[in-house]
């Protein structure tokens, strides 16, 4: 037999059999990367490396950017006819219903719920041909408040916390404190925010917190807070949990947890502003339209009940996206700041070297945290209803089939949910998605 014949690659193929799972996770990573603006392949390379602990050249990113479709702003034009994109700018404005969002907002939206980068130029002059009056009427100059540099050491140096009244005027929540936050204090990135039965609660913070120790495998060099009744036990449990397993540490000097007054929890308190703009105002604009379209009474138990059972998930997941967008988003550069400028959120988290930091994390056993947590309450401390009436209502939204739930058909789904989830009442008219 001929050497010809024992031909070990008939196919051609030079690479490595390509793994599946992988390459899902390379282009969900790089789709997410993209959809926060970041377009530079080394960056990309490394944010891989960071995030997901692939290794990937520079290269081999722009091929992989490429082969998904995935373009800058200048080549995107180069596909995308100009009705295109003026829809797409048109469409983040109309869901902007308070009309607080500004050009580098709404093209950041654009890239994060489109995954279509457009240049700057290109948003403004769309926006400033739809709703010029709208630059009018937001304020450039607002009063500013006196501010003393940080000097951050690395991430988890500090994690803040606050609660705040977002969603109190349309009386949603049991508690005119129904948000709360922690922030990453060296990144700003926001770790996580919650809607809340109640934030007044000790418990609640508490165990709020200890989620996160859990998902990040350990607690902050040190944790802030204002000085509120609900946060005694957050405190109490911080400060054992840091002497327990790190003694090392010396609480006279470097204190587990500190109350700060909120002029000076600056992290999570600057947050608060920007989450008023993407998520509070409209939130509260599209709960109201319930009430004066007719399709809420609140005074009805009935009503009541399915409105905090549907709308809490609703507005958490309104929540959880204006997240991971604000994050995103990349801070203006400062020269002259201390830590992280000129990157995103994300970017200085993941990429902490990038600005001189470290990772501070001090490490918690999980099984401690999650026992802690259920000795708390467990998730039932952030249930609007009873067990029984949730598990009977998510019954009937499971068999409305894969339906996202958003601000915008949030009451559609509500009025169609009515009928069967109350069916011994007659007067709840029967209505199709």
């Amino acid at each position: 037999m001929s050497e010809s014949d024992h031909n070990r690659n008939p196919s051609g193929k030079n690479q490595y059999t390509e793994d599946a799972q992988k390459e899902e996770t390379v282009e969900a990573a790089l789709r997410k990367y993209h959809r926060s603006n970041i377009h530079d392949y080394a960056k990309t390379s490394r944010l891989l490396a960071a995030d997901y602990g692939i290794k990937m050249s520079a290269k081999t990113v722009q091929r992989r950017r490429e082969k998904y479709g995935l373009y800058g702003g200048k080549k995107t034009m180069e596909k995308l006819s100009f009705a295109e994109a003026e829809q797409l700018v048109v469409t983040e404005m109309d869901r902007d219903v308070s009309k607080r969002a500004g050009v580098r907002t709404i093209r950041a939206k654009v890239a994060f719920n489109s995954a279509v980068s457009l240049p700057r130029a290109l948003v403004s002059d769309i926006m400033h041909t739809h709703d010029s009056a709208a630059f009018d009427s937001r304020e450039p100059t607002a009063k500013k408040i006196f501010r003393v540099p940080k000097y951050p050491v690395g991430i988890h140096e500090r994690w803040s916390g606050d609660g705040h009244d977002k969603l109190y005027s349309v009386r949603f929540c049991h508690s005119p404190d129904a948000v709360y936050a922690f922030v990453e204090d060296a990144s700003e990135k926001g770790l996580k925010a919650w809607i809340c039965p109640s934030n007044r609660v000790g418990k609640v913070i508490a165990y709020l917190w200890l989620c996160l120790v859990e998902k990040h495998g350990g607690m902050p060099l040190q944790t802030t807070t204002d000085c509120g009744a609900e946060t005694t036990e957050l405190y109490a449990i911080v400060t054992a949990l840091r002497a327990l397993y790190h003694s090392e540490y010396d609480p006279e000097l470097l204190p587990a947890h500190v109350y700060l007054r909120s002029v000076h929890n600056i992290s999570v308190e600057r947050s608060w502003y920007r989450l008023r703009l993407d998520f509070g105002d409209n939130a509260v604009l599209h709960f109201q339209e319930g009430t004066i379209q007719g399709w809420y009474r609140a005074h009805d138990p009935d009503q009541n009940e399915l409105c905090q059972f549907l709308w809490s998930r609703i507005l958490q997941s309104e929540l959880d996206k204006t997240l991971e967008f604000r994050n995103g988003v990349k801070m203006r550069t400062q020269s002259d700041k201390p830590g992280p400028s000129g990157m995103s959120r994300n970017e200085a988290f993941s990429l902490y070297e990038d600005w001189g930091g470290k990772n501070c994390l001090l490490p918690i056993p999980v099984d401690i945290v999650q026992q802690m947590k259920a000795d708390l309450g467990g998730d039932a401390l952030l249930n609007f209803t009873s067990t029984e009436f949730a598990e009977r209502a998510q019954v009937v939204l499971d068999s409305l089939g894969p339906v996202a739930m958003t601000l915008e058909n949030g009451w559609m789904i509500f009025r169609v949910m009515l009928p069967p989830v109350f069916p011994e009442r007659d007067d709840f008219p029967t209505v199709e998605l």
